[in-house]
């Protein structure tokens, strides 16, 4: 027993002896991977870049961008001293977009902010038109329906947000997702347009008003056309096709700013005072009179929202209050302007708006509810004047194709002989031309 007991314990010693060798050179195997893996990682984080200019001009609408990402053997710092990885070579660019220096078009007319940096708020507001741009030639992709399809829609929209008491950036809201819905997509029917309309509706009651109206009222003011289960499913429908981009920054929006920043001298608080509004509420209710007919016409998807207000503003105040608080130079309105002009001498024919009082609505929140102070029928003749003035535009200026002027052609080789007599009656026939070019030129 004793013999038997001590070759079993002289195995086992000898099992053990050779199991810790295993298990020591499976962890000295280990560290050596692990202790390659942190040198990798090591050789990664050392890796030292410069930044090249391409020589490539600047330009604020340009997506291309004016840097390469060039590495470089040099290290960051004298203490660093590691090489680079072996796959690295000199000259080997790395195309990226340059965010260090953002361009801003427009500078910055917001004061400054205890609470943030208002250069920073004021470039996030830009960048978002910019993402949230329209479509001025939509109805191309839809050739079943028509521009006066989209005018009689948000005419109706007015009239049910007057009803239940919604605000103005409701109605702003749900403009802009019609508009930007149907650019993304194609081929819309003319029954479903109204669908459309009231889901966007729905979708921004629920995202500005604090009570919004229930699933069921808004299928009650459509007479039976839309039931609840379709403006459930429109509204996924619309949502995904806007890729869940639901807060741009409305014509509401960058009017309220520029009012805010119009009357910058009276706010007495430092602290919070530009965060509640200290303009007009009279002065809002006519700019915003002028920017609800200028929506209902197509034209105002060629302009941008900060544009339109900017615009708006112009032509009920100056040229010097419009620029400095939208940041604009006059050559960029300038075309917003001129549009605009025949929509600001309907509202100006019109009359004074008032400011309506609600019963269930607080006083000081009256001008914020979004009014049915327009209508087609001030459209139409908004769009009359519109174009009167295009036509008197082409009349004053010349038709350059019908003053084109031939040259004469020299006379052939065998006519040579009355060479006199034609070029004498070419003279005169230039002559009358010439004549002629220059009385239509004065006419």
């Amino acid at each position: 027993m004793s013999r038997k007991s001590a070759r079993l314990q002289s195995r086992v010693s000898i099992e053990s002896s050779s199991s810790s060798i295993a298990v020591s050179t499976v962890s000295r195997k280990r560290k050596a991977e692990e202790d390659l893996e942190d040198e990798m990682i090591g050789s990664k984080r050392s890796r030292n870049y410069r930044i090249e200019n391409t020589w490539i001009p600047i330009s604020h609408e340009s997506s291309i961008t004016t840097c390469t990402l060039v590495p470089t053997s040099e290290p960051l710092s004298p203490v660093s001293d590691r090489s680079s990885s072996p796959d690295l070579t000199l000259g080997a660019k790395f195309r990226f977009r340059n965010y260090f220096t953002p361009t801003v078009s427009r500078h910055s007319p917001l004061p400054r902010f205890s609470w943030a940096d208002s250069r920073e708020v004021w470039q996030n507001m830009m960048t978002k038109e910019q993402h949230y741009a329209r479509n001025p030639n939509v109805f191309d992709k839809h050739p079943m329906l028509q521009p006066r399809m989209r005018t009689i829609l948000l005419d109706w929209l007015i009239e049910v947000c007057e009803v239940y008491r919604l605000h103005r950036e409701t109605f702003y809201l749900a403009t802009d997702f019609l508009d930007r819905f149907l650019c993304s997509s194609h081929n819309a029917q003319k029954h479903q347009l109204q669908l459309v309309g009231i889901t966007c509706l729905f979708i921004g009651a629920k995202l500005e008003e604090i009570y919004p109206p229930k699933l069921a009222e808004f299928a009650y003011v459509t007479d039976g056309a839309c039931t609840e289960e379709e403006i459930m499913d429109q509204e996924l429908v619309i949502i995904k096709a806007l890729n869940w981009d639901l807060s741009p920054v409305t014509a509401n929006g960058w009017l309220n700013v520029y009012l805010q920043v119009a009357n910058i001298e009276y706010i007495t608080d430092t602290e919070h005072g530009f965060v509640f509004p200290q303009y007009s509420s009279h002065a809002l209710c006519k700019s915003l009179q002028l920017i609800d007919l200028c929506t209902l016409d197509i034209g105002c998807l060629a302009f941008t929202y900060s544009a339109i207000a900017a615009a708006a503003l112009y032509h009920l105040t100056d040229e010097d209050v419009a620029l400095s608080v939208s940041g604009y130079k006059w050559q960029d309105i300038l075309p917003c302007v001129n549009w605009m002009t025949p929509f600001a001498q309907t509202t100006r024919e019109k009359g004074h708006v008032e400011v309506k009082f609600f019963s269930n609505v607080a006083t000081e929140d009256c001008h914020n509810i979004q009014t049915h102070e327009i209508d087609i029928n001030l459209l139409e003749r908004a769009q009359e004047i519109q174009e009167q003035l295009m036509t008197l535009h082409r009349s004053s200026s010349p038709d350059i194709q019908a003053q084109v002027i031939t040259q004469l052609t020299p006379p052939s080789s065998n006519k040579k002989g009355n060479s006199i007599v034609s070029e004498d009656k070419e003279n005169k026939e230039q002559t009358s031309i010439d004549v002629e070019y220059q009385h239509q030129t004065v006419t």
